[in-house]
C-alpha cells in the first residue's frame, strides 16, 4: 500500500516537474520574442549605458546603429535613450560640431527620432547653415506645426534668396501668428511687385491693422517708428495702386495721398496720383504729381515727363511748354529738392 502510494506520488512529481519545465520553456520564448536581442548586442548596450563621456557614448551608438542586424533589436528604443542622453551633453558642452556629424550619422539610420531631427535643425541654425536648417526645420515643422519654427525657416529661405519658399513659409507663419510685423511687410511688398492685387491688398490690410494694435513690447520704440513709416508708405501705396488698376480713382488718390504723406520720396505714389487725378479731370494736381514722379529722376521719370507735357501744351502751355518749368519748380521745392 505504502509502495503504491509513493509510486503515485513520484509519477506526480515528475508530471508537476514536466509542467514546470514546459511552462519554464514558453516563458523563455515569449522573453526570447519581447527582449528580441543576442548576447553580442546586449554587451553592446552596456557598454553604451556605461559610458559617461558624451562623445564616447554618442560615437558607440552610431556605430551600434550602423550595424543592419541591430535595426530590429528589441533594445533600439533604449539605445535611441543613450543617443538623447549622450547629445544633451554635448549640446551643455556646446559641441555643435559633433552634434552635426553624430547626428547626421544616426538619422541616416534612424531617420524618425524627433528628437534629434530636432537637435540637427537647432544645431545647423546656430551654425547659420541655412540650407540644413532649412531640410531639418521642414521635418520638425511637419511633426510639430508652430509660428517661431515656421518664421525662422521663412528668414532662412531669404537668407537663400529663395523667394517662393520665403514667400510660402512667410503665410504660413501669418497663418499661424498674424501679429509678425516684418512677414506682412514683405508679403505685402512681393505681392505688390508682382501686381497680385488680391494677395498684395489682403496682407497690406493685415499690416495696417498690425499697426493700430500698437508696437509689440519686444521691438524697441526708434525700430517700431522706422517700421511704421516705411509699412504705412507701403501698404497705402500697394492699396492706392491696386485701386487705380481696378479703375477706382477716388479711393487710389486717397490711399496713394497717404502713401506719400509717409514717404516723400514715393516715386510710385506720385505717378499713379498722377495718372488719377488726369482721370478724374483734375488737370493742374495730376501735373504736379506727374512732375514731382519727374524730378525724381526714377524709373517712371521718362513717362511722367512725357504726360506731363502732354498735358501741359494741352492747357495752360496753349500748344507748348512755355512756363512749364514753374510746376517742376514747384515739385522740387515740396520734395526738398535743389
Amino acid at each position: 500500500m505504502d509502495s503504491a502510494r509513493n509510486s503515485l506520488t513520484g509519477k506526480a512529481f515528475i508530471l508537476v516537474l514536466f509542467a514546470c519545465c514546459a511552462v519554464l520553456l514558453l516563458n523563455l520564448r515569449v522573453m526570447a520574442q519581447e527582449t528580441n536581442y543576442t548576447e553580442e548586442q546586449y554587451k553592446a548596450f552596456q557598454d553604451i549605458q556605461g559610458e559617461q563621456a558624451a562623445l564616447k557614448k554618442a560615437t558607440l551608438v552610431v556605430k551600434f546603429v550602423q550595424v543592419p542586424a541591430n535595426a530590429k533589436c528589441g533594445l533600439i528604443k533604449n539605445v535611441q535613450s543613450e543617443f538623447a542622453t549622450a547629445m544633451q551633453g554635448l549640446q551643455k558642452a556646446g559641441n555643435w560640431p559633433e552634434i552635426l556629424k553624430l547626428g547626421e550619422q544616426f538619422v541616416a539610420v534612424v531617420p524618425d527620432d524627433s528628437y534629434i531631427i530636432g537637435m540637427l535643425a537647432e544645431g545647423y541654425a546656430q551654425s547659420k547653415n541655412y540650407k540644413q536648417f532649412a531640410a531639418f526645420g521642414e521635418k520638425v515643422f511637419a511633426r510639430s506645426p508652430n509660428a517661431n519654427l515656421a518664421y525662422q525657416l521663412a528668414k532662412a529661405y531669404q537668407e537663400l534668396g529663395n523667394d517662393a519658399k520665403f514667400i510660402q513659409w512667410s503665410e504660413k507663419t501669418i497663418a499661424l501668428d498674424p501679429t509678425k510685423p516684418d512677414m506682412l511687410f514683405e508679403l505685402t511688398r512681393s505681392y505688390g511687385a508682382a501686381k497680385r492685387w488680391p494677395e498684395a491688398t489682403k496682407y497690406a490690410n493685415m499690416t495696417l491693422k498690425a499697426l493700430a494694435a500698437g508696437k509689440p513690447a519686444s521691438t524697441p520704440e526708434a525700430a517700431w517708428k522706422e517700421y511704421t513709416v516705411a509699412a504705412s508708405a507701403l501698404s497705402y501705396g500697394v492699396l492706392g495702386t491696386a485701386a487705380y488698376e481696378g479703375n477706382n480713382f477716388v479711393q487710389a488718390i486717397s490711399n496713394l495721398e497717404k502713401s506719400a504723406s509717409f514717404n516723400k520720396k514715393n516715386e510710385a505714389a506720385y505717378y499713379y496720383l498722377g495718372m488719377a487725378y488726369w482721370k478724374t479731370q483734375k488737370s493742374d494736381m495730376a501735373m504736379l504729381n506727374f512732375a514731382k514722379a519727374y524730378v525724381m529722376h526714377g524709373s517712371t521719370s521718362a513717362s511722367a515727363k512725357g504726360y506731363l507735357d502732354q498735358l501741359y501744351k494741352a492747357g495752360a502751355g496753349r500748344g507748348t511748354l512755355a512756363g512749364e518749368e514753374r510746376i517742376v519748380n514747384r515739385a522740387k521745392m515740396d520734395l526738398g529738392i535743389q
